[in-house]
């Protein structure tokens, strides 16, 4: 799996080509939903990884985890749909939504991940040994709210191709936030102890 940002750009140019058919005042509510269906989705597709060092029963561990992401869209499409009703500016409007989905995304226990190393004995004996590791992302949410704001204020200009345009670019603020954040993870116990840095992609 990997973070392809064309997929969630087809996903977002659907979900506002669909809203050009709503005319009973839902446009909103819809707009919320789909938008943070599209973006858990999109974090779906990606996968986790961290360096990860601690100690297991036996002695000193080092491995590497892999897992996934994903976040509560739910809560996300609650939080966009005030900031959609909030009667914002662009700029307001482009802060808040980046606000949103940071808010999102940096929750805690997003991260699910299996680390696989090595556990080396005070002894200088080795084996292998895997664990749970559970953690979270975090990533500078400026990174969206400059391109959205930058996007709105191109879309004021445009007399076509609005929705296309915007789900190019709000994708790319997203994949772009995501690809340059961080994961850190917490080894479980029973079997692990320690901590891990790494990426998402």
């Amino acid at each position: 799996m990997a973070l392809v940002v064309s997929t969630l750009q087809a996903d977002l140019q659907t979900t506002f080509l669909a809203m050009n058919d709503i005319t009973d005042g839902s446009g909103d509510r819809y707009m919320a939903d789909n938008v943070a269906k599209n973006i858990k989705d999109y974090i779906l597709t990606g996968k986790t990884s961290t360096t990860d060092a601690g100690a297991a029963p036996a002695g000193s561990y080092s491995g590497s985890g892999s897992g996934t992401m994903t976040i509560d869209d739910s809560s996300l499409a609650d939080d966009l749909y005030s900031t959609f009703t909030a009667g914002y500016d662009n700029n307001g409007l482009a802060s808040h939504m980046a606000a949103d989905i940071d808010k999102a995304c940096s929750a805690n226990d997003t991260v699910s991940e299996t680390s696989k190393g090595t556990v080396t004995t005070p002894s200088g004996a080795s084996s292998i040994f895997s664990g749970p590791a559970q953690g979270k992302f975090s990533g500078s949410k400026a990174t969206i709210e400059s391109k959205l704001k930058a996007c709105f204020s191109s879309m004021d200009e445009k007399t076509s191709g609005g929705n296309e345009y915007f789900a190019q670019e709000m994708a790319s603020a997203i994949d772009s936030y995501l690809k340059a954040g961080n994961i850190s993870v917490t080894l479980k116990s029973p079997f692990l102890s320690g901590t891990g840095g790494g990426t998402i992609v």
